[in-house]
């Protein structure tokens, strides 16, 4: 239970600062996604099978709160704890030597599927394939989102581990 409480709030703050903290800090109009971050964090620390269920909750709570057609983030989600559970069966997750480069190919997977996935949505709200790539964004975009979703990752992976050490949850 206590488990359950505290990643709660971990990812009720991430909606949060996602939401209103995180626009307002960003450079050039893009920011890192903190709950796309904390999610990969999750599911690398977890498994599949223990982050799941918290995936899809986070998913559809973000959309509600960033007023996306509901079940676009879900998606998305879903599709990132497949992904990292697919490879951390097969890889060591640890940081150093392959397991580092193992997160920062997670990240920048992670990054591309949410900007082309957010991007399909809006495109097919509008009708048209220009849209697509108009919201996808460009090179210089996506590689800043990229350096902030990193920066992000590492800071999410030692504050779960962290909370889990402190709060003794396994």
């Amino acid at each position: 239970m206590k488990k359950k409480i505290i990643y709660f709030l971990l990812l009720f703050c991430a909606i949060v600062l996602q939401t209103s903290v995180l626009p307002l800090i960003s450079p050039v109009y893009v920011t890192g996604d903190i709950l796309l971050m904390l999610i990969l964090v999750g599911s690398v620390l977890d498994g599949f099978f223990a982050f799941f269920w918290w995936a899809i909750f986070a998913g559809i709570i973000y959309d509600l709160a960033s007023y996306m057609a509901v079940g676009v983030h879900a998606l998305i989600f879903l599709l990132v704890v497949y992904f990292v559970s697919f490879f951390s069966r097969r890889f060591s997750v640890e940081i150093r030597g392959v397991g580092l480069a193992l997160f920062m190919f997670f990240v920048v997977v992670a990054t591309l599927v949410s900007r082309g996935i957010i991007a399909l949505s809006i495109a097919w709200d509008l009708q048209t394939l220009d849209g697509y790539f108009r919201e996808f964004g460009s090179l210089k975009i996506i590689g800043v989102q990229i350096l902030f979703n990193i920066f992000l990752f590492f800071f999410c992976f030692f504050l779960l581990k962290k909370v889990k050490k402190f709060f003794a949850i396994e």
